[in-house]
């Protein structure tokens, strides 16, 4: 009996052939079954693999889909909480300015207006920021860094503090760099605005230090302030969805979690450090996209 055959087709001959052996003319035909055995536990075994891998795939999907839809209802939560506080901010601040008898303070009244207004704003455009990076895909473009940083600044050139800030910046750049530009604009404007947002505000010398280097294979920025700081107790929580260290907390909430998101777009790492009282420092590394991504 040929010995080459299947496993499965020996067992079967060896149990139905009482010891005789195949018959030369029915060699070609158990080559076949052979063949055929062959086939099938090779395709078995593929469609195995293939059910184990949608079962995996399946699993990541269901947790995916969780963790979206435990983000939505916060987002819906928070988003109305926060829609809503700034505008009734602005209505009792207009009630108050209708019925006022004297001129005095309306500039007082105005400042509160625009700063309602100011994080009305901010808000609406941490919401848009999140929707843009949930939607689109990435666009890799050529991108010039100093530009991105630069214009950063003057987008948020409204906040208090910005125009006295120290502004100390160094790109290195060996390499063009090639990412999303759109996307680098939401991460650094976030970081950007918290180093403004969170001066001292007893000291003069506030500044705000960038660090970034390109080269053929990643950027990496470190962005430094000698601001408030953050207190260890909170740093493993700044980065979660509408999360604020506390009710007297600047911001939506959204910032530091739409930078992470976004950088996982494009398989960049945030790190922080922080000393409360002295400052914070966020290192950003994002790979270049002439490697892809």
């Amino acid at each position: 009996m040929k010995s080459e055959y299947n496993k499965i087709l020996n067992r079967q001959i060896k149990k139905y052939s009482n010891g005789e052996g195949i018959p030369d003319d029915l060699g070609p035909l158990f080559n076949s079954i052979s063949e055929f055995y062959d086939n099938f536990e090779r395709d078995q075994k593929l469609v195995e693999r293939v059910m184990d891998l949608s079962s995996d795939e399946l699993m990541d999907s269901n947790l995916e889909l969780k963790k979206l839809n435990e983000e939505m209802d916060r987002f819906v939560y928070s988003t109305s909480h926060d829609l809503r506080a700034p505008l009734l901010s602005i209505l009792g601040l207009l009630n108050i300015i209708e019925n006022e008898n004297t001129q005095y303070d309306i500039k007082g009244y105005l400042k509160l207006l625009r700063d309602s207004t100011v994080k009305l704003d901010r808000f609406i455009s941490d919401i848009i920021d999140y929707s843009r990076n949930t939607r689109l895909e990435v666009n890799c473009v050529e991108v010039n860094f100093t530009t991105i940083i630069d214009e950063s600044f003057k987008h948020l050139n409204y906040m208090p503090g910005c125009s006295t800030l120290l502004k100390l910046i160094n790109i290195d750049d060996h390499a063009k760099l090639y990412s999303d530009d759109r996307r680098l604009s939401i991460i650094f404007n976030n970081l950007i605005s918290n180093a403004i947002k969170y001066q001292k505000p007893d000291i003069e010398d506030s500044f705000i230090n960038i660090e970034a280097e390109i080269t053929a294979t990643e950027l990496k920025v470190e962005i430094e302030d000698n601001g408030v700081g953050i207190e260890e107790q909170y740093l493993d929580h700044i980065f979660d969805m509408f999360y604020r260290a506390s009710p007297e907390a600047k911001g939506s909430g959204l910032g530091l979690y739409i930078v992470q998101e976004t950088l996982e777009k494009l398989s960049g790492q945030i790190e922080v450090e922080s000393t409360f009282g002295e400052g914070t420092k966020f290192t950003v590394t994002i790979p270049n996209m002439t490697l892809g991504i």
